[in-house]
């Protein structure tokens, strides 16, 4: 049998049991070739110990997991220690290589156990990683499964491990030993994607919260109350939060929902992402920002699983879900403000370029650092940039879901698409000016709804003379509450409070800087701001 277990801390830290004998259902062993093997080695004092460590998947490849289509893989790249059973002191590492296996020298005739973690870490001179899926209701202990204890006699060895579903058919009825380790193959998966093009990437410290208790509801992360799959980063450890309950949302084996948000962990770590998030939908128009950071996110869980679709199960026995084709923009209405018309350019653009040329792009000053804001429009330019011999490949994508496929173009200045947005608060042009020292006004709307759709923002550009603080003040009709934020490269200032009137002083380089407004309350089809910057 292989046990589950939660570890906290470091090496010498005690363990805390979290499912014993976690291989009861699902079919198959728990684990294989328990017993040792291979050729005695009279007086050794060393032996190698070998295994292969594998979990069972299970494919969602239409909506719904799969469960009769379960079958074992790899667990790769995973970190295993071989334990000394009686001082818990750990006796060797290493880590399991693309096909699940390992190899390690270990003292003759000792009491020892097999552990692998749900860890990947690397460190040295080259590309580097740290990642760990932990039970965020658990005091945040990593997962590893392991062998009983055994002695490793005086001869070569081999213990294999298996991490089962848990499946008993109609329900779980054992533990889920294998989602941990389906959560970090997804994430391997996406590194390996990345380092098939920068073989020498440096990823920041990535932790994946997941737990049987995570549910779909706004509250305590330590209760399970996660509110969704998502991606954060607020200034700590990268992290991302996996639903895990049963016969409401279980995204451990959503391997397109999974790398969906290791896209965003992508952006924070190697470009840039300005979305303000928020709920969004396939049949939306969204703030430019949000488009192209879900889009960015759906497309590149196509691009890592090297599939044409995104599929998230839900419900009793996870049976329903969706399907969504990722070669298909969006339809009707396609534009810049469309995930579906965003997701369906950057497949079909890895399909024609590969993806190094999308990597160049996304990871270049150029779109880093420029003053527009993401979206698909500096993204084209950067691209235009970074792999011209793609231009023309981009250019029929962007031009077939209709956004202006001008070059060098950072802005959108000869965008024409407005999305079915009329009157004062038409997004066209997607970038308005301003000026110091004067005034402009500036509108909002609801009519695509309210939060982060179309129209919901209004952005302003402006140059500033010199380095200094300057005092903007955006003002708006009573039930109004104007926030902004400005940029200048990067977000560099924000303003929200509770007021009809936003004020803030904030300092700028010289040069140009954008300004973002929006309404918290929106509830108008046309809400006007009087914007001074001082």
């Amino acid at each position: 049998m292989v046990r589950i277990w939660l570890w906290r801390g470091l090496a010498s830290a005690a363990l805390t049991l979290l499912v014993a004998c976690g291989g009861g259902g699902g079919g198959g062993s728990n684990a294989s070739a328990l017993g040792l093997s291979g050729a005695n080695v009279s007086g050794a004092t060393t032996v190698t110990l070998d295994g292969v460590a594998t979990y069972d998947s299970v494919p969602n490849t239409t909506g719904a997991l799969m469960y009769a289509a379960t079958a074992p893989k790899p667990v790769r790249g995973a970190l295993v220690e071989i334990v000394n059973n009686v001082s818990s002191a750990i006796l060797s590492t290493t880590t399991t290589d693309s096909n699940g296996a390992y190899a390690v020298s270990v003292p003759s005739s000792t009491s020892v156990i097999v552990r692998v973690k749900a860890q990947m870490v690397q460190g040295g001179s080259g590309a580097t990683w740290d990642v760990s899926v932990r039970d965020n209701t658990q005091a945040n202990a990593i997962y590893a499964m392991e062998t009983p204890a055994f002695s490793t006699g005086t001869a070569a060895g081999t213990r294999n491990l298996h991490a089962p579903s848990g499946w008993g058919g109609s329900s779980y009825t054992s533990g889920r030993t294998a989602a941990p380790f389906a959560l970090l193959d997804t994430v391997y998966a996406a590194q390996s994607k990345v380092l098939s093009v920068a073989p020498a990437a440096v990823f920041p410290a990535l932790r994946v919260f997941w737990s049987v208790n995570n549910v779909p509801a706004d509250g305590n992360p330590a209760l399970g109350q996660i509110g969704t799959t998502f991606f954060t980063d607020d200034g700590g450890t990268p992290a991302i939060y996996v639903l895990g309950k049963e016969n409401v949302d279980t995204d451990e084996y959503d391997a397109s929902v999974v790398a969906h948000e290791w896209g965003h962990y992508y952006q924070s770590a190697f470009s840039r992402d300005d979305s303000p998030g928020g709920s969004h939908s396939m049949t939306e128009s969204l703030d430019r920002r949000v488009a192209f950071s879900e889009g960015w996110g759906n497309a590149w869980s196509g691009i890592v699983l090297d599939r044409g679709n995104y599929t998230d199960a839900v419900g009793v026995r996870q049976a329903q879900g969706s399907n969504i084709d990722l070669t298909t923009g969006a339809s009707p209405n396609p534009g810049w403000y469309r995930e579906a018309s965003i997701h369906s350019i950057f497949w079909k653009l890895n399909s024609a370029v590969g993806f190094k040329p999308i990597h160049d792009t996304l990871t270049s000053a150029q779109f880093k650092n420029g003053l527009a804001v993401t979206s698909i429009h500096p993204f084209t330019a950067a691209f235009g940039a970074a792999a011209p011999a793609g231009s023309s490949a981009l250019a029929g994508l962007l031009s077939a879901q209709s956004i202006s496929a001008a070059p060098n173009d950072p802005f959108g200045t000869m965008e024409t698409n407005s999305g079915g947005i009329s009157g004062v608060a038409n997004p066209i042009p997607l970038y308005r000016s301003a000026a110091v020292g004067g005034s402009t006004s500036a509108c909002v709307t609801n009519q695509a709804g309210p939060g982060n759709k179309l129209g919901d923002y209004v952005y302003l550009r402006f140059a500033t003379p010199s380095a200094r603080n300057y005092t903007i003040t955006v003002a708006g009709p009573a039930g109004s509450d104007p926030d902004f934020v400005v940029y200048s490269g990067r977000q560099i200032a924000e303003a929200n409070a509770v007021s009809t009137t936003e004020t803030s002083s904030v300092g700028l380089p010289a040069g140009e800087s954008v300004l973002v407004i929006n309404d918290f309350n929106n509830s108008s089809a046309a809400t006007c701001f009087t914007v001074t910057i001082q």
